[in-house]
């Protein structure tokens, strides 16, 4: 049924021509001696009729001309009946013997017709006429031996004719011969056409016959061969032939199965209607295609895949039906299904365990650290103290260990899901690094941070999980680099329509990793080597979670390293580009376009971020890489008559740091009017103090965000220059609304919990309503109003989610604040309280500042407000910390804390400097640096940890000194923060 139509066709048409001149050459043969003794009977009738008028001889040799061609295709004609002869060779033949007969009549009629009258040569024209129209018959096979005929016969007519005369009846006779040899060759060419295409239908016919017997040969065998169960059905539904494939599926002889019901057959009785239904739905024209059940001759059930169809051809309403047999395919979905639905139930199981054990650790954890931030604000003796830290520190250490663990089983059981909220990228990553800033320091490690201007600010995507991610890759950077940088840097590589995808790179000068380590350090429970883990501590679960983060962020977390040079993490996401709200940016208060600065710093990483940052604001940005070099710009700029705007220096420089260097710029009277940004990647004890005296405008950080650059910078440019000691420092502060004490009902019924969070919200100054089960706090809420309501989940009598359904339908319910306390931290569980209707969510166990960040960041006036200048506090990295800790939620309420707390911190430290006693002082100091330097209050906690510095050296003088310093910290801090908490987010 195969092959090159093309090539068929042109093989079609030579066997036809074949056939047609086998066809001719037959005609020409066929007759025999009858038809030459024809021509010798019709020669001896013409001499009978002219013996008289030709001389004896002449007539005698006509006569025995004509005989004797006509023996002679006699002879020639037995003998090709004898022997076997190519059709060409048979062809040739017959030309010349009838060219032979041809000559003996036309050459004997042309020498007679002279000697005779007028009437004898008409008759013998007569005669000639008739050999030469039967001729048009016998020689209809081939136009050649005709007209070998027609023109030996006819031309030497018209020869005798005028020989005879030319009197006009000679002429017309002439003329007429001629006009009857072109009548004839115009009959004989119709009669050959017609001939021709007579055998050719002929042949076509019998061809197209052979085919189509062939064509019905190879369908029957096509079906009998076929492994698939057919059976054609009439009309009536009765069966009109099976192949062999149904015999064997259903076990039905042919003989069996021809004439019979199908329904009787094969189809159980409780599926027949159904069966008639699909049947008229094939006559109707629709090819059915159906997983059925049928019956087998032995009575079993078989699942066959049933295709049926109408045959349109066909006028008897004839229908194809096609049987699969799907049993195999059955029993292995059902084997799937099976292992699917234990899969399922493992998993159930797994994530119950996980819950429970998350629960069950979590619980006891929450009284252990609550209690033990509840003791740390008293007094305590510096052995008690140190005690209660390394209680805390251990069991911070435990959490964080709990939380890999449960992170990697709930990426190992599928069950972490990324969330997809727009967020600030580029503040994500200096939050991030910003948060572990302190570590490089005490280390004395330069963290550098490079986010380019064309990184997108405001993406969406799951800006945890990408801190987590950074977070593990920065720490460890830090953790294993004992002198030199770590930098931290995002850029953009590429835009794919609404997408940007970024490259986040982490990159240090630490020990390094060797190639064969490297191979594994993506594994679980892996360091480079055993004796990391004893010196450098950690579980070796860091990097294997951050790749399997990274991976289902889309992205691959990739690694290159040299021992004993350092490495690079990198890696490149795909966000989406999140369009702003609308809400106005806020105002700088100085425009930076056209400005000139000069950056003095002798790391050339640092002077370029800066450059990066500042440049795409318009300012003009100058560089200098020592401290003389920079004074020199200054005084060549000054002497120009184009002084620089505004100088950033370094505060940690070769030969001259940067306070020295502002000590000579304000010594020089040309130099003075310069506004001075100190930066400083390790802040010192009185440099806040040195700050005022020097006239240094304003004192930051690093790594700094850039917004906050670009703030601090437009804050200072906007102002005057001061002289020395009469200058308000800028560091990141603004003017924001205090805070007001909530009314709070906590329903827990744990008493250990009751007790902590009690403890916690009273110290705050909250007042807390108290109740042990759901059903209680549905009671409280209908009878007292309360700003915010914080129901644990697993209670008796009526649960947390039941309880806010019933509060929710009370009439003060409907928008009552109800925040959720659980000790289950697995994916979808924040998610799962949303649906239920509460507002927020908390993980047990929580921290205090985490408590206070979810309740009062929840206040009936809460009012989110808009970015604020240079925050004094980096609340975007405390939030990353509360993030992984799965409290995200609980960061506005923890910042709340704080503002409460901070005048009766700040009144306390003051009565001890009032006194001359330095314990008092030092025992003041760590209880306010502990609280500052937990929410990311690094400049406050710094001079704190000055001051009990001082206290512990006994320099009661020097901690008394740093006490304004504290309060223009505090207050900026307090300032910030009291429009923080206003400005909660709704969790």
């Amino acid at each position: 049924m195969t092959g090159n139509p093309v090539a068929r066709a042109g093989e079609n048409d030579a066997r036809v021509e074949a056939e047609i001149r086998g066809a001719g050459l037959g005609q020409l043969l066929r007759g025999g001696p009858l038809a030459e003794a024809l021509h010798v009977v019709l020669v001896l009738v013409v001499a009978a009729l002219v013996w008289n008028s030709l001389p004896l001889v002449r007539t005698i040799g006509w006569v025995g001309a004509v005989t004797a061609a006509a023996a002679l295709r006699t002879w020639w004609r037995l003998g090709l009946g004898r022997r076997t002869a190519s059709p060409e060779e048979a062809l040739r033949g017959v030309r010349l013997t009838v060219a032979g007969v041809g000559l003996a009549w036309g050459f004997g009629a042309a020498a007679a017709i002279p000697e005779l009258r007028l009437d004898q040569a008409a008759m013998i024209l007569v005669v000639l006429a008739g050999i030469v129209a039967g001729a048009t018959g016998t020689l209809v096979g081939d136009r050649r031996s005709f007209h070998y005929l027609l023109l030996t016969v006819l031309v030497p007519l018209p020869i005798g004719l005028l020989l005879q005369g030319h009197s006009r009846p000679h002429l017309l006779a002439t003329f007429i011969v001629v006009l009857f040899a072109w009548g004839m060759d115009r009959v004989h060419r119709r009669a050959h056409r017609t001939f021709t295409e007579r055998v050719r239908t002929a042949v076509l016919l019998e061809s197209s016959k052979r085919e189509l017997a062939r064509q019905h040969a190879y369908l029957d065998a096509l079906i009998a061969s076929t492994p698939v169960a057919i059976a054609v059905l009439d009309d009536r539904r009765s069966i009109r032939s099976v192949n062999p494939a149904f015999e064997a599926l259903f076990g039905y002889s042919a003989l069996e199965a021809v004439g019979a019901s199908i329904d009787e057959l094969i189809v159980p009785e409780s599926l027949r209607s159904e069966s008639g239904e699909l049947e008229a739905r094939a006559r109707g024209g629709e090819i059915v295609r159906v997983e059925v059940e049928r019956r087998r001759n032995d009575g079993r059930p078989i699942q066959v895949r049933l295709s049926a169809a109408a045959v349109k051809a066909t006028a008897e309403g004839a229908l194809v039906a096609l049987y699969e047999d799907i049993s195999d395919r059955k029993a292995a979905e059902q084997a799937m299904r099976a292992a699917r639905d234990l899969a399922e139930r493992v998993a159930r199981a797994r994530s119950a365990f996980l819950a429970n054990m998350s629960h069950e650790i979590r619980t006891p954890m929450n009284a252990v650290l609550g209690f033990v931030e509840l003791v740390l604000d008293t007094e305590l003796a510096p052995e008690q103290r140190r005690a209660l830290e390394l209680v805390r520190s251990s069991s911070e250490a435990l959490l964080t260990i709990l939380n890999d663990i449960l992170d990697y089983s709930k990426i190992e059981a599928e069950h972490l899901e990324l969330e997809s909220i727009a967020f600030d990228l580029p503040k994500v990553v200096h939050a991030t690094a910003t948060l572990l800033a302190v570590r490089a320091r005490e280390k004395h490690l330069e963290l550098t941070v490079d986010v380019p201007p064309d990184v997108p600010h405001l993406v969406r995507g799951d800006p945890t999980r990408l801190r987590q991610v950074l977070m593990n890759l920065i720490g460890n950077a830090i953790k294993f680099t004992e002198e030199g940088e770590v930098d931290v840097s995002a850029a953009v590589v590429a835009h794919h329509g609404d997408r940007t995808a970024v490259r986040f790179r982490v990159r240090d000068t630490g020990i390094g990793i060797s190639d064969e380590q490297l191979a594994h350090i993506f594994d679980e429970f892996t360091q480079a080597d055993a004796s990391m883990t004893r010196r450098y501590g950690g579980t070796g679960l860091g990097l294997a979670i951050a790749r399997r983060l990274v991976a289902l962020m889309g992205g691959e977390l990739t690694v290159t390293s040299h021992v004993g040079r350092g490495s690079e993490f990198s890696c490149t996401l795909l966000f989406p580009l999140e369009t702003p709200a609308g809400a106005a940016t806020p105002r700088r208060t100085a425009s930076l376009g056209g400005r000139r600065l000069l950056v003095v710093d002798d790391n050339e990483t640092n002077r370029r971020i800066l450059r990066d940052m500042l440049g795409a604001e318009g300012v003009a940005v100058h560089e200098a890489h020592r401290a003389d070099a920079g004074l020199a710009a200054l005084r060549r700029a000054a002497t120009a008559g184009t002084p620089f705007d505004l100088a950033i220096l370094d505060a940690q420089m070769p030969d001259q740091d940067g306070f020295e260097l502002a000590t000579v710029i304000r010594g020089d009277a040309q130099l003075a009017p310069t506004r001075l940004l100190i930066l400083t990647s390790a802040g010192q004890r009185g440099d806040g103090e040195r700050c005022r005296q020097l006239g240094i405008q304003a004192y930051l950080t690093k790594p700094i965000a850039r917004a906050d650059l670009i703030e601090a910078v437009g804050t200072v440019l906007a102002g005057t220059p001061s002289a020395a000691g009469g200058v308000d420092l800028v560091t990141r502060h603004s003017i924001a609304e205090s805070r007001h004490m909530l009314r709070i009902l906590l329903a827990e019924d744990n008493v250990v919990n009751q007790q902590v969070a009690t403890a916690m919200l009273l110290k705050r100054g909250h007042h807390v309503d108290v109740v042990a089960n759901g059903r209680e706090a549905v009671d409280a809420v209908a009878t007292e109003r309360y700003d915010l309501v914080l129901m644990d989940i697993q209670m008796p009598e009526m649960d947390g989610f039941e309880a806010t359904a019933r509060i929710r339908a009370l009439p003060q319910g409907g928008t009552l604040p109800i925040i959720a306390l659980t000790a289950h931290a697995l994916s979808g569980e924040r998610e799962r309280c949303l649906e239920r209707g509460m507002t927020g969510y908390l993980a047990k166990p929580f921290k205090a500042h985490e408590l206070f960040a979810v309740v009062e960041g929840r206040g009936p006036d809460g009012v989110e407000p808009g970015p604020t200048a240079s925050p004094p506090v980096d609340v975007e990295a405390f939030r990353r910390t509360m993030e992984e800790a799965g409290a995200a939620e609980a960061v506005d309420g923890i910042l709340a804390t704080f503002v409460q707390t901070l005048p009766q911190r700040l009144d306390a430290l003051t009565a001890a400097t009032g006194g001359d006693s330095a314990e008092p002082i030092q025992r003041a100091a760590h209880a306010f640096k502990s609280a500052a330097a937990t929410i990311g209050a690094r400049a406050l906690a710094t001079l704190l940890e000055q001051i009990e510095a001082a206290a512990r050296d006994g320099d009661v003088a020097e901690a008394r000194d740093k006490l304004e310093s504290v309060r223009a910290e505090a207050s900026a801090a307090l300032a910030y923060l009291q429009t923080t908490v206003k400005g909660g987010r709704d969790g």
